[in-house]
């Protein structure tokens, strides 16, 4: 009787031949390497009011809007914010402009009840705006995303990343995010970052 094979799958783990050792611990495992590349189209946001240490109501106001312009042009948007207070402000205004219903925020102190209904509904293409924290990047399966934003900085350009490979998904299609900075210290980090 032979051996049951064993095969692992990632599209994100490396250094590709440690994670062979540790998944397979087989003496005879090969490692299949595509270097797979995504095309990506990224751009930065700058609201008319210039950008200070603190955002003023004023420039919230223009980013609200323009977030609300990039879902009308889109089915689905990831708009990821930094932390729980924003992701429910951020829903809230976003729901003023494009109708209730259309939009809700995602996050760790949310029951588990809401975070399985937000996800289905983005999935089932009845929710046009996702607002989501970290609580997002865990591999959760949401379906076809065509834009993803980031308010603020992300904290480094491999998080970003990871959630721009959330849109896009699809032999031949593009990844498409948009940075939208709310500091000058955002602008300077994600310009450094590119």
């Amino acid at each position: 009787m032979s051996r049951p094979q064993r095969i692992a799958i990632s599209a994100t783990q490396k250094p590709v031949d440690s994670m062979c050792r540790y998944i397979l611990q087989a003496e005879n495992a090969a490692v299949i390497d595509l270097g797979h590349q995504r095309a990506q189209d990224i751009g930065i946001y700058l609201p008319p009011t210039p950008l200070t240490a603190v955002m003023s109501n004023e420039s919230w106001a223009e980013i609200y809007d323009e977030l609300a312009d990039q879902a009308r042009k889109n089915r689905t948007t990831l708009v990821f914010v930094n932390n729980r207070r924003s992701a429910e402000r951020v829903a809230k205004h976003l729901a003023e402009r494009l109708g209730d219903g259309k939009v809700t925020a995602h996050h760790g102190s949310l029951v588990k009840e809401h975070h399985l209904a937000a996800e289905q509904r983005l999935k089932a293409g009845e929710l046009q705006v996702l607002v989501a924290t970290a609580s997002m990047e865990l591999g959760i399966d949401i379906g076809d995303i065509d834009l993803v934003c980031q308010l603020g900085s992300s904290g480094s350009i491999q998080a970003f990343l990871q959630r721009l490979g959330r849109s896009g998904h699809g032999q031949g299609r593009v990844s498409k995010g948009l940075l939208f900075p709310l500091t000058l210290d955002d602008l300077v980090e994600l310009t450094a970052s590119e």
